[in-house]
């Protein structure tokens, strides 16, 4: 492809490159108008004594989440749905393990396991209620008469 300059009048040369276009103002170099105060610093304002804190360091991980916390809060929803009493003494006894294990190890994941230790609970409660009631019915039922 053919230049319509002609051969070597490209504008930019490596050689001249603090020198300004033809037809461009060069500008003085910035200098700070108020040279007894450092540069973006507003002089109405002093500095305070004692300084900023220091910084605290890097970026911290998050303590991993203990998964037996998150075993017992699944299987606390799961003994309140679909297995009543077996997945909710698991959620329990999941629930007691993983809280020893968060005070033991420091990981994450108390919330998880004091809720599906609750949530346990109550579905053993409930599940122990309505057996009780459907029990106390079916002996009523059976005791009464028809006469």
């Amino acid at each position: 492809m053919v230049n319509p300059q002609g051969e070597g009048s490209d504008p930019f040369d490596a050689s001249n490159k603090d020198q300004p276009y033809p037809g461009q103002q060069q500008y003085p170099q910035y200098q700070n108008p108020n040279p007894q105060y450092p540069q973006y610093q507003n002089p109405q304002y002093a500095n305070p004594q004692y300084g900023n804190a220091p910084y605290a360091g890097g970026y911290q991980t998050a303590a991993p989440t203990n998964t037996l916390a998150i075993v017992s809060l699944v299987l606390a929803i799961l003994g309140l749905t679909f297995l009543p009493l077996i997945a909710s003494v698991c959620a329990v006894v999941c629930g007691h393990i993983s809280r020893g294990q968060i005070k033991r190890t420091g990981e994450g994941g108390s919330g998880f396991a004091t809720a599906g230790l609750i949530v346990g609970y109550v579905s053993i409660a409930l599940f122990v209620i309505v057996v009780g009631a459907i029990i106390i019915f079916a002996v009523a039922a059976a005791n009464s008469s028809t006469y």
